[in-house]
C-alpha cells in the first residue's frame, strides 16, 4: 500500500487577511458536461464507471436487473466510499467524478431487507468516451 499524500487546499482569501486571490490549480474542463478536477486527489477525477445491478430470487433462478438498488463504490485500496447512488428500472447506474485507473469495489444494497448486500468488481474508473 502506498503512503498517503497530503495536499494543501486553498484557502480563502478573506481568512487570511489577504487581498482576494484566485486559485489557479483548478483543472478547466474540456468540453462541457464534463467533471473539474477534484483537488482533493493527486489522480484526475474525470473517471466513470457504468455498470449494471443484477439479483436472484434463488440459487438456480436467472439473474434480472435489479431497479431501485443502492450502490456504493468503494476505493479498493482503502475502502473510502467514493460514490453512492441509485440503479435505475434497468439495474443500470453510471457514477462520474471517479477518479481516472483506480479499482473499485461495487456494493448493491437493497433498501427493502429482501436481499442480501452484495460486493462486486473491482471496476476501474475510465475516461468517458463522448
Amino acid at each position: 500500500m502506498s503512503t498517503p499524500i497530503l495536499i494543501a487546499l486553498p484557502q480563502p482569501a478573506r481568512l487570511q487577511g489577504l487581498p482576494v486571490a484566485r486559485y489557479s490549480g483548478a483543472v478547466p474542463a474540456s468540453r462541457p458536461g464534463r467533471l473539474l478536477q477534484d483537488m482533493r486527489h493527486t489522480t484526475p477525477t474525470l473517471g466513470v464507471i457504468a455498470d449494471r445491478v443484477m439479483f436472484r430470487a434463488s440459487a438456480t433462478s436467472p439473474e434480472a436487473p435489479y431497479q431501485g438498488g443502492r450502490v456504493w463504490l468503494l476505493r479498493a485500496a482503502d475502502g473510502f466510499k467514493s460514490w453512492e447512488g441509485y440503479s435505475d428500472a434497468q439495474g443500470y447506474y453510471r457514477a462520474e467524478g471517479l477518479e481516472l485507473g483506480v479499482a473499485y469495489i461495487a456494493v448493491g444494497i437493497d433498501l427493502w431487507g429482501n436481499h442480501k448486500t452484495v460486493g462486486a468488481g473491482p471496476v476501474v474508473a475510465r475516461e468517458a468516451v463522448p
